[in-house]
């Protein structure tokens, strides 16, 4: 518009959405939402969902409450996503371990290994927390990625192993089986972190987990 001859172009406010972090690159939005599913998954493992709120988790990131809202609509949604996040890092492992040359037997006693000597790490404990606090289409999703990222791979190394014929053919009661294997592994989890055991007892420990699932006690 005109004011007394001189064109004045309207002001535009610079001012961004509140929550809104500034524009930069995308590597940099990238790194922030790293950074809160980090440090989030270190609070929630540590002291619980309940026990954790959204000041602590953006007072240890370093964030304001907006800045975290513009990622994740609420403590809900970021636990999920924490969850399905960490189950597809955990997959990465298990299937590298899974995609290698070495015996069934072998497999299992690395994927064992170090389910033990990460226990304090373990989705065991976050996973009690789902049912009890997310909503149902969160719970939903969060066993979705369970089922894809940690019981799929399992359910299906044993099923190789089957039918390399290293494991007896029981093509029929694989879902059971991987349910057994992954049972054992959670039940012996807690002791493993309680405990702080050394190298040589997480090797015993996964040595007999191992032996036990495969050979049985008789």
């Amino acid at each position: 518009m005109c004011k007394g001859g001189i064109l004045i172009i309207p002001q535009t406010s610079s001012k961004r959405p509140p929550g809104r972090p500034k524009r930069t690159k995308n590597s940099d939005l990238k790194d922030t939402e790293k950074l809160i599913l980090y440090h989030a998954g270190c609070l929630f493992t540590k002291s619980g969902y309940a026990a954790v709120s959204i000041s602590s988790i953006t007072n240890e990131v370093g964030i304001t409450k907006p800045t975290l809202y513009h990622y994740f609509p609420d403590k809900e949604h970021l636990y999920a996503a924490v969850l399905c996040e960490r189950l597809g890092r955990v997959s990465k492992e298990i299937i590298k371990n899974i995609e290698s040359d070495a015996s069934i037997r072998e497999i299992l006693f690395t994927l064992a290994y170090g389910f033990f000597k990460y226990a304090s790490m373990c989705m065991t404990s976050l996973m009690r927390d789902v049912d009890e606090h997310l909503s149902d289409n969160l719970v939903e999703t969060v066993y979705r990625a369970y089922d894809q990222y940690i019981i799929e791979p399992h359910r299906q190394l044993l099923r190789t192993g089957m039918t390399k014929g290293e494991l007896q053919d029981q093509l029929d009661h694989v879902d059971l089986l991987t349910d057994v294997w992954l049972g054992l592994l959670d039940s012996l989890s807690r002791q493993a972190f309680e405990k702080k055991q050394d190298e040589a007892a997480l090797t015993q420990l996964s040595l007999t987990v191992v032996s036990v699932f495969l050979d049985g006690v008789a």
